[in-house]
């Protein structure tokens, strides 16, 4: 329905700051992380909870030639806080950059996230955004949670996502969504 890429001297760029800081770095090209290290516990995680392969290559920055949705920076959470902090003194005005876990910093079109990218869909569907029930639990999942009619935080969410939302249910792992299905769209 919608889609918006990096420019495309964005990624070379990003993979040069992710060697400066010391950071491993990922896309995706249709259903495959591509990364320079592939042998790092957060792209196997990637990988694991996205059910994708992983393709290794040595010169991402020649490698990555297509349009691309988003990279993200990976690293142990403390660490990548301050990475954050650089790279959005960096590139701020003009990407959003946002950690959707702590160990997950994500780089992506300015103004570009899932509560905008669901105002697209609504605005397709026509339908409005109270007819919306929205459910998350990562860092990137809290402008979705806000915008929709009902903003639902996963028990395991982080705190600040929670804090947004309309109601809390039970975690991924206890099936949290089907909870909420059932709740409140099947009336159970």
């Amino acid at each position: 329905i919608y889609q918006k890429t990096l420019p495309p001297e964005m990624p070379a760029l990003l993979y040069d700051m992710s060697q400066e800081y010391k950071t491993n770095i990922m896309t995706y090209l249709d259903e495959t992380v591509i990364t320079p290290k592939k042998d790092d516990k957060y792209v196997e995680l990637e990988s694991r909870i996205n059910k994708m392969a992983v393709r290794e290559v040595k010169d991402f920055k020649s490698f990555v030639n297509f349009p691309v949705t988003k990279c993200l920076m990976v690293e142990d959470g403390d660490y990548l806080a301050e990475v954050e902090q650089k790279v959005k003194a960096r590139l701020g005005d003009t990407l959003s950059v946002l950690r959707s876990e702590p160990f997950f910093l994500e780089i992506m079109p300015k103004n570009i996230d899932k509560a905008y990218s669901l105002g697209k869909l609504l605005e397709h569907l026509g339908l409005d955004k109270a007819q919306m029930i929205a459910c998350g639990d990562g860092f990137n999942d809290r402008s979705m949670i806000e915008f929709a009619g009902l903003g639902v935080a996963m028990a395991n969410a982080q705190e600040p996502v929670k804090a947004v939302a309309d109601h809390v249910t039970v975690s991924n792992d206890e099936d949290g969504v089907a909870v909420v299905v059932e709740q409140f769209i099947l009336g159970e």
